[in-house]
């Protein structure tokens, strides 16, 4: 049986320097992406469904806002806009499929 030897310092396989991190979304134009998705996806969508999926992701312009904003700003309780975003979302996944 043969022992294992250690890499010395110099040997070790991982620098020890941090490399670069590249963000992916970074150059993304979300503008342009927005604008060259299919013109009528929201329209499959019920009216509700595409208020809290446009305001929820930042679509069309939009600022992104959280649950508890559109909660405020709807009157709606969570749970409703939970239920509008999930089957909204569901919609657009088979429309995209």
């Amino acid at each position: 049986m043969s022992s294992y030897v250690w890499p010395s310092d110099d040997g070790w396989p991982y620098p020890d320097t941090a490399r670069e991190v590249v963000d992916p979304g970074a150059d993304m134009d979300e503008d342009l992406i927005w604008l060259r998705m299919r013109p009528h996806l929201l329209d499959g969508l019920a009216p509700l469904e595409r208020q809290v999926i446009a305001a929820r992701f930042g679509l069309g312009g939009q600022p992104i806002r959280s649950m508890k904003e559109l909660h405020a700003e709807t009157g709606l309780a969570r749970s409703e806009l939970r239920e509008a975003m999930g089957s909204g979302l569901a919609k657009l996944r088979l429309n995209l499929a």
